[in-house]
């Protein structure tokens, strides 16, 4: 994939330097926030500080970073640590197989 039709394949989506649509849509509406809270300037200084704080949130990141990274502290604060989706499964397991988990080395003795 060096052909230089395939170049803008990596490259992310952005619009003043953040990541579009996400990044951009939430500095947009706390930038509306900032605007029916606060006078002129403190709105002008609010959404600069927003930008500017979100941008280097992202500095050097991959994208949806913060998605993952949320998405993997709510499962683990919510599911008591147990973050696979056979953890947190609540369907009954093949009663004839070897298990090798804590849980089930506490249920048989």
């Amino acid at each position: 994939m060096d052909a230089p039709v395939y170049r803008h394949a990596d490259s992310r989506p952005t619009l003043l330097g953040l990541n579009f649509p996400g990044d951009f849509f939430v500095v947009v509406v706390a930038s509306y926030l900032w605007l029916v809270l606060l006078p002129p300037v403190g709105f002008l200084l609010a959404a600069g500080a927003t930008h500017a704080s979100i941008a280097l949130l992202n500095f050097k990141k991959p994208p949806q970073h913060w998605a993952h990274w949320l998405g993997f502290h709510l499962r683990r604060v919510l599911y008591g640590g147990h973050l696979s989706a056979a953890a947190r499964s609540r369907a009954p397991q093949f009663p004839f197989g070897p298990y090798r988990s804590l849980h089930e080395a506490a249920r048989d003795r």
